[in-house]
C-alpha cells in the first residue's frame, strides 16, 4: 500500500497495484504505518525541511572537489540528470567519494529534522552515519566500463541492485529507508517496492543475491521530482531499476531507526547507527555525547576481539531462518514432444497475462486470446528467471530489475544487451506449439 503525502494538509492518495483512492492519516501515525509495512512518497519533501538547497549545494561541491568548477557549473545549470554527459567515466568514482564525504558531514542535522518534521516526534532515534550518494548512470555506458568499476558494480552505487533486504547486508530489522531524489526519477531508473511478499524475508546466495527460485510477483515504481522522498521498511524486498534511460539518476538515501537498532547477528555496523536527541537542550547534547562516546569505546574494543562473521552479507545461519516463496513459483506446464525440436502443451493450461515455464530453458505467455510467445527463459542481464517474470505494454518484464522486453523483438531499451530469443509459436485446436 502507497501513500502519496502533502505535508502541508495530510491529505494521502494511496495507489496500489489494484486500486487507487484517497484517505487521511494523522502525521503521527506515518512511522507507524511504514513500519507496518506501508509506503509513503512525500511530495517536496526537502523543500517542506528547508534542506533542499542545502544537500543540492552540498552535492555539487563534492563534485566541484572532484572534477572542477567548470564542470559543477554545468551540472548545477542542466541538472544532475546529466551527470555522465558531462563527467569523465574515470571521474565518477571521485565523484561518488567525494560527494560521500560532504554529505555524511549533514547527516546528524538533516536526520534530526527528517524525524522531528515527517514523523513528528521527539523520541531519541538513531541513525546510518552515511548517508548512500547513488549516482546510477544509464547502463549501456557503464556496462562498457564495468571492469573499471567492479568494486561498485554489484552493490547498487552506480549500477542496478537486485532484490534484497537491507538485514541481508547486516543492516538494521527495524530500520527505515529515505530514498530521496536530487534529481527527476522517472520509470526505467527508479526504485522498485514488492508488497507481495512483505512480512516475509527471502534467502539470499553467499553473494547476496536471490536465489532464482524465490517468487515475488510484480513491483511497485515510482515517478519521483527534485525534493520527493519515498520512505519505505528496509525489510521490504527492493531493488533498483536497471538505467535504461538517458539520464542519469541522482538519489541520496539513508537508513535510520526510531528505535535501538534491531541486527540479526553480530553485525559489523552495529555501532555505525548514531544516537540522537530531536532537541538540542544542554542536557540532550550530554546524553548524545556519553551515548556514543560509549558506543565508540565498545567498537574499539570489538575490533580486537575475534569476529564471529567478517563478511558483508549475513551468515547462512541467520538465511536458514527466512522463508522460502519457491513453493509459489509457477509451476512448468506439462509439455509433450511431438518431434525433437518441438514442445506441445494444452492452451487452457495458459490463462491470459500469464508466463508459465515449459521446459529448463523456454517460457510461454499468453498476451491475449489469440497470442501466444514463447521466448528464452533468463534475462539478458543477469539472468534472472522470467518464468518469474510478468507482462505489461505487450512487454516481459524482468523481476529482478524491471526491464522491458519485447514479445515481438526480444529487445530492450538497454542496446548493450542481447536480445531475448523469440520462438515460433502456434496455436490450434487448443494446442499450442513451441518450435524449440
Amino acid at each position: 500500500m502507497t501513500w502519496d503525502v502533502d505535508m502541508q494538509n495530510l491529505n494521502l492518495t494511496e495507489t496500489s497495484i489494484s486500486f487507487q483512492q484517497t484517505k487521511s492519516i494523522p502525521a503521527n501515525k506515518i512511522a507507524e504505518r511504514i513500519l507496518h509495512g506501508e509506503v509513503v512518497i512525500i511530495r517536496k519533501c526537502l523543500q517542506k525541511i528547508g534542506y533542499f538547497e542545502c544537500l543540492q549545494k552540498a552535492s555539487l561541491e563534492g563534485i566541484q572537489q572532484a572534477v572542477g568548477q567548470e564542470k559543477a557549473t554545468r551540472i548545477k545549470n542542466q541538472g544532475f540528470e546529466a551527470v555522465h554527459k558531462i563527467i569523465d567515466l574515470n571521474e565518477l568514482s571521485d565523484v561518488s567519494d567525494r560527494t560521500y564525504e560532504v554529505i555524511r558531514s549533514l547527516a546528524p542535522a538533516f536526520s534530526k529534522a527528517l524525524v522531528k518534521e515527517v514523523f513528528q516526534t521527539q523520541k531519541p532515534f538513531y541513525f546510518e552515519k552515511e548517508p548512500n550518494v547513488r549516482f546510477h548512470i544509464p547502463y549501456d555506458i557503464v556496462v562498457k566500463r564495468k571492469q573499471e568499476f567492479s568494486k561498485f558494480y554489484w552493490n547498487g552505487k552506480i549500477t542496478p541492485h537486485g532484490p534484497h533486504h537491507d538485514s541481508w547486508y547486516q543492516c538494521p530489522t527495524n530500520s527505515i529507508n529515505i530514498w530521496i531524489a536530487m534529481g527527476t526519477v522517472t520509470i526505467g531508473n527508479g526504485l522498485n517496492i514488492y508488497p507481495q511478499v512483505h512480512n516475509k524475508r527471502l534467502p539470499c546466495t553467499p553473494e547476496g543475491k536471490i536465489p532464482h527460485n524465490q517468487y515475488f510477483e510484480s513491483a511497485l515504481n515510482f515517478h519521483l521530482e527534485p525534493g520527493d522522498a519515498l520512505i519505505f521498511h528496509g525489510e521490504h524486498l527492493h531493488s533498483s531499476e536497471i538505467n535504461s534511460t538517458d539520464a542519469t539518476r541522482y538519489v541520496i538515501s539513508l537508513r535510520l531507526t526510531l528505535d535501538k537498532p534491531n541486527f540479526l547477528e553480530s553485525s559489523p555496523y552495529r555501532y555505525d547507527y548514531i544516537y540522537s536527541e530531536c532537541n538540542d537542550s544542554f542536557k540532550a547534547k550530554c546524553t548524545e555525547l556519553i551515548v556514543n562516546t560509549s558506543r565508540q569505546m565498545l567498537k574499539k574494543i570489538n575490533t580486537i576481539l575475534p569476529k564471529q562473521n567478517q563478511n558483508y552479507i549475513i551468515s547462512p545461519n541467520a538465511v536458514c531462518g527466512f522463508d522460502d516463496t519457491s513453493t509459489d513459483f509457477p509451476k512448468p506446464i506439462p509439455v509433450e514432444s511431438t518431434e525433437d525440436i518441438k514442445l506441445a502443451f494444452d492452451s487452457q493450461e495458459l490463462p491470459i497475462g500469464k508466463i508459465r515455464p515449459v521446459s529448463p530453458k523456454i517460457c510461454v505467455a499468453r498476451l491475449d486470446n489469440n497470442q501466444v510467445v514463447a521466448f528464452s527463459r533468463y534475462c539478458p542481464h543477469e539472468g534472472a528467471d522470467l518464468a518469474g517474470g510478468y507482462l505489461r505494454d505487450q512487454c516481459i518484464v524482468c523481476p529482478w530489475h524491471n526491464l522491458p522486453i519485447s514479445t515481438e523483438s526480444g529487445a530492450s531499451p538497454c542496446q548493450s544487451l542481447s536480445k531475448l530469443t523469440i520462438f515460433n509459436c502456434t496455436e490450434d485446436n487448443n494446442q499450442v506449439e513451441v518450435q524449440s
